[in-house]
């Protein structure tokens, strides 16, 4: 290192040439150095505490690798000011004026003022790399460091979950932090495990450590935890308008990676606490629901845990708590809602709809059960019921020699991965003896939109066995001229946004060279959302076979409408009046 030598203090001497040293700088703010020996000066290369100052700039945060920084200040953190300790151990590099690399042992000590004012006492040693990369002895020194990974994340340097639990119930605890405002952020990588998949573990681990550094860099002065995977979370004091500031400006961070491969678009959610005696793991589920609520929206990039998200979780939790009960004791219904062959007025189908009628919390549209239920893979259990009943109800209907058109049902694009549909719709067409071409099968367009095979498979196994096929909800979002043109159905259903718009020149023009298309291919057209005589006027002069709304009837129980049928004077086709 230098020449051995002893150096005059003017209160003893120092050895010279040695691979360590000692420094003081104070613990909080800018972290100022106020000593060094001589040691520590040669060690980065310098001659004098003046140059060694200006190298590091006057602080401890320059004497570290700018790559090493936020994770041994984490370390130092957890072990001294939040640990049971006043001491740390930890290892980092450092950077010579040389520009030479160096790895270096920290042991340091916090002390403290009868003011409060806090100094670390530090001894540092050099040691090797091979050293420094070394995890198999059992020294001390390497006790210690097993010790700080009970604190730290091994990846990334931020706090684990465990500890990060510790010190935000301690900082929510202390009187300061109870005057201030309270936040809670999870980010996370959508679909991390495919990104894994595509680029391999190492690439993965190097995008992880670049949003662990990011938002340590944007969340500044706020606590910053890697959970596990992709899951990081931050507490954070910083004002509401800032916080949301700073998950903004995390996720443009991420987008303007220089790798290419590394641009992701991370999703965030927010729990603004509003009881600072809150449970830590409490608030940090709030900040992950409302993470997960957007996972597949691409639209939003961050969420904030409210009221409203609140009780949707709660529905949300309520519906796959009782699902099972409700089949079971028929608070699912089936309501029916007519068919009009727009040509004569008559009605020459029925669309079978699923209701949820609670008896403790009433009644539950589509909108409040179907959805989760597909995100959690049980629709085939309400899908499959509807199918039995709509049967059922047709053999009563034959029975009572009552007059029976062909029903739709709607089936899940998720039906077909964890049930083979087509034995389901034939085994309870056998039971009820229903015959085939009185149940008609619509699919949601979305669902077309496979690139597997699987739909295009199964539907022409459901077609060639004597069901028609419907394409749903055409034009609602997924509309592509592609699924008329490669798949092979029977009925084309054409969503209700296109009457909505129906004041639009361009839509009704849009519409007539749709259901020509249609036509001319030998697909059956229906529009839905008739509301008025004059929709119906317009469907009737561009040839537009079938059609459904609210101007024909609403969806209700079977009683009731064969009732509104019959109110209205409407006959069933093919048997008159």
């Amino acid at each position: 290192m230098g020449k051995e030598e002893y150096v005059e203090t003017g209160v003893g001497v120092v050895p010279t040439g040695l691979p360590g040293g000692f420094f003081i700088y104070e613990a909080e703010g800018d972290e100022k150095i106020l000593f060094a020996d001589s040691n520590v000066i040669n060690l980065f290369g310098c001659q004098t505490f003046d140059e060694f100052m200006e190298f590091v700039g006057g602080t401890f945060k320059g004497l570290v690798h700018p790559e090493d920084l936020y994770k041994i200040e984490n370390q130092i953190q957890a072990q001294t000011i939040f640990g049971e300790k006043r001491h740390d151990y930890v290892r980092y590099r450092i950077i010579t004026k040389k520009g030479d690399v160096r790895y270096i042992e920290d042991f340091g000590h916090l002390l403290h003022w009868m003011n409060g004012k806090s100094f670390f006492y530090v001894f540092i040693v050099d040691v090797d790399q091979n050293e420094y990369l070394n995890s198999s002895r059992n020294s001390y020194a390497e006790a210690e460091v097993l010790a700080g990974d009970r604190e730290t994340d091994k990846l990334t340097g931020l706090f684990n979950m465990s500890f990060f639990y510790h010190k935000v119930q301690m900082l929510l605890n202390s009187n300061e932090v109870a005057r201030q405002e309270s936040s809670f952020v999870q980010f996370d990588i959508p679909n991390f495990k495919l990104y894994n998949e595509r680029h391999g573990f190492k690439m993965g681990d190097e995008l992880l450590c670049d949003l662990g550094r990011i938002i340590k860099d944007v969340f500044c002065s706020s606590t910053v935890a890697r959970f596990s995977d992709d899951h990081f979370v931050v507490y954070s004091n910083d004002p509401k308008n800032v916080v949301i500031e700073n998950v903004e400006e995390v996720y443009k961070r991420m987008l303007l990676a220089d790798d290419v491969n590394k641009k992701v678009r991370v999703k965030a959610g927010i729990y603004f606490l509003d009881d600072q005696r809150a449970e830590v793991g409490l608030a940090c589920d709030h900040a992950r629901l409302a993470c997960n609520s957007i996972k597949n929206r691409h639209d939003l990039n961050y969420c904030i845990y409210d009221d409203i998200l609140r009780d949707k979780l709660r529905r949300q939790q309520y519906v796959i708590d009782h699902i099972d009960e409700a089949i079971a004791l028929d608070y699912i219904k089936v309501f029916y809602q007519p068919i009009i062959r727009v040509a004569t007025g008559e009605v020459c189908g029925m669309e079978a709809l699923v209701r949820w009628v609670d008896p403790s919390v009433g009644m539950l549209s589509p909108l409040d059960f179907i959805e989760t239920l597909e995100h959690f893979h049980l629709i085939h259990l309400v899908d499959e019921f509807m199918v039995k009943k709509v049967c059922q109800d047709m053999r009563m209907l034959m029975d009572e020699g009552l007059p029976v058109v062909p029903v739709s049902v709607n089936i899940s694009r998720l039906d077909f991965d964890v049930c083979d549909v087509l034995k389901l719709l034939d085994d309870f067409c056998e039971i009820y003896e229903i015959t085939r071409d009185l149940i008609e099968v619509e699919i949601t367009e979305s669902a077309f939109n496979d690139n597997t095979g699987l739909i295009k498979h199964e539907v022409a196994k459901i077609r060639n066995a004597g069901y028609e096929v419907w394409v749903d909800d055409f034009g609602s979002g997924y509309s592509s001229l592609n699924t008329i043109a490669e798949y092979e159905f029977d009925v084309l259903k054409l969503d209700l946004i296109f009457l909505r718009s129906y004041h639009n020149a361009h839509t009704r023009k849009l519409m007539s060279y749709i259901i020509k298309g249609a036509s001319d291919l030998g697909i059956k057209p229906l529009c839905e959302g008739v509301e008025s005589e004059e929709h119906y006027q317009f469907l009737k002069s561009i040839n537009c076979e079938r059609a459904q709304g609210y101007y024909f009837g609403k969806p209700a129980l079977l009683d009731e409408t064969l009732e509104n049928i019959a109110n209205k004077g409407m006959t069933f086709e093919g048997y008159g009046e």
